[in-house]
């Protein structure tokens, strides 16, 4: 936690140093992709004949929000987590800027890895549960709450259940969503204005944008109990910041996850 706030906090002074030094330098450049060092989860199933039965998925959902609740409750698992960018964080003619001031301030530090810390690019191993620190509690398995209608493919081959859920922009970490019925493992828009409250009242957010997508799951169920969980999705956002003038930034992450070795 606190190299997430030395580095959020450095992200944010950067910007205030930048625009009060270099007034107008905003615009929107380039987007490189760049290739991060992560381990890579595989989420691919083999192909399997898709069912449609309602019955099927009621039965399914009811079972993953019931088996859900029990494993929260008093199960164990391990957690593996990865995140990586899709499109590294881009803030136009001012990104070079921001990257040398960041740099001064904590020399291991960039735009994509002080942005990063707070939207969790990088990799979550742990054993159990109990080993995540609060600040990535949002990656803890969910007392699933899903409904039927939250399903939209799904299909099942040798207790194997995928599913895909619908793509969604912005949601809240109400359960008003597929998503946010399933997890809590998304950044909101009200994240952001909190964490940047947090460091300084200098840098506003106007408004901000981010979309869900391929939203894909499957579930191993072995005689009546979950063993394992995984699923994966890809966010693409952007913010726009009032600092004196306006900022844009944009970038893209790409999420994998899975609860593994589940006892309940």
């Amino acid at each position: 936690m606190d190299n997430f706030i030395k580095g959020f906090s450095a992200f944010i002074l950067a910007i205030v140093v930048a625009i009060n030094a270099f007034g107008n330098f905003i615009g929107v450049g380039d987007i490189i992709p760049t290739e991060p060092e992560t381990t890579v989860i595989e989420t691919t199933l083999p192909e399997e004949t898709t069912v449609t039965d309602a019955e099927a998925i009621a039965d399914f959902v009811a079972l993953y929000n019931s088996e859900t609740a029990k494993i929260v409750e008093n199960g164990t698992y391990g957690i593996n987590r990865v995140c990586s960018y899709t499109k590294p964080i881009d803030v136009g003619a001012a990104t070079d800027i921001l990257n040398t001031l960041i740099a001064a301030i904590d020399e291991n530090s960039n735009l994509d890895s002080v942005v990063g810390s707070f939207l969790g690019v990088g990799t979550i191993k742990r054993e159990s549960p109990e080993d995540v620190s609060s600040y990535y509690e949002d990656y803890l398995l969910k007392a699933s709450t899903l409904k039927a209608e939250d399903i939209e493919s799904f299909s099942e081959e040798n207790g194997v259940y995928t599913f895909t859920l619908s793509d969604v922009a912005n949601p809240k970490k109400d359960g008003t969503t597929a998503l946010s019925r399933f997890t809590n493992d998304f950044v909101t828009h009200e994240d952001v204005v909190e964490n940047i409250a947090q460091f300084t009242t200098a840098v506003k957010v106007n408004s901000s944008n981010a979309e869900f997508t391929n939203i894909k799951v499957s579930v191993t169920v072995v005689e009546g109990k979950i063993t394992n969980i995984k699923y994966s999705y890809a966010m693409d956002a952007e913010i726009n910041l009032n600092a004196v003038v306006a900022v844009h930034g944009t970038g893209a992450t790409a999420v994998k996850a899975e609860f593994s070795n589940i006892a309940y």
